[in-house]
């Protein structure tokens, strides 16, 4: 099966929406071109609403024990740019990324997080070989009990040996059971060359 995108299997849920000021989400790229991404957006928006740069002070948001803040705070266009960016970075590395991706450490240049690739399993069944494509006239749940009812990403749904027993069997009514319709005996891509140092008359005399 193909390995999961985000684009095509992740987006239409996860829209790693940083702004309510946005309606779109930060390209899933990588930290550098996010951060990019939110200069740019940040500083189109306030060159757009410059009104914005007078920040009037939300009462019912202190915090007890906290210094209370002046009533209106007024920004230059940097600075609000600035601290846009790190709430919304705030919101994507420590929140919305960490949903599929460990973050490790933070580069020089912004303090901007290492993120580790997602690590999805593409191929189960490393020492056989199986073909969804021969099986297209089987329902899912034939194999896979719980496909339909199943509710967990950490749900491993693959089927046990019995249950490809039930037709690979001995028999001319089942499929094929013997070893080499699942297993490859040879591993081609780990051949090494080899030099030969024979020819075909010194083998019939017994000479080298």
């Amino acid at each position: 099966m193909a390995p999961v995108k985000f684009a095509n299997a992740c987006a239409g849920c996860h829209s790693l929406a940083f702004d309510k000021r946005f309606n779109e989400g930060v390209p899933h790229d990588t930290p550098d071109v996010v951060h990019a991404f939110l200069v740019k957006k940040f500083t189109e928006y306030i060159a757009a609403h410059p009104a914005e740069l007078r920040e009037a002070h939300d009462p019912d948001r202190d915090l007890t024990g906290q210094p209370v803040r002046a009533a209106v705070k007024v920004y230059t266009a940097h600075e609000w740019v600035s601290a846009r960016i790190d709430d919304a970075e705030e919101l994507l590395w420590r929140k919305t990324c960490k949903q599929c991706h460990a973050l490790a450490g933070g580069t020089r240049q912004h303090n901007l997080p290492i993120i580790e690739p997602a690590r999805t399993t593409v191929r189960w069944m490393p020492h056989a070989k199986f073909d969804h494509d021969r099986h297209q006239g089987f329902s899912c749940v034939s194999c896979h009990e719980k496909a339909l009812s199943s509710t967990e990403t950490g749900d491993i749904l693959l089927p046990g040996i019995a249950t490809c027993k039930a037709c690979h069997a001995p028999g001319p009514e089942h499929a094929e059971s013997r070893c080499f319709e699942c297993h490859t005996y040879h591993d081609w891509a780990k051949r090494k060359e080899v030099k030969p140092i024979f020819v075909l008359p010194a083998l019939r005399t017994g000479g080298r």
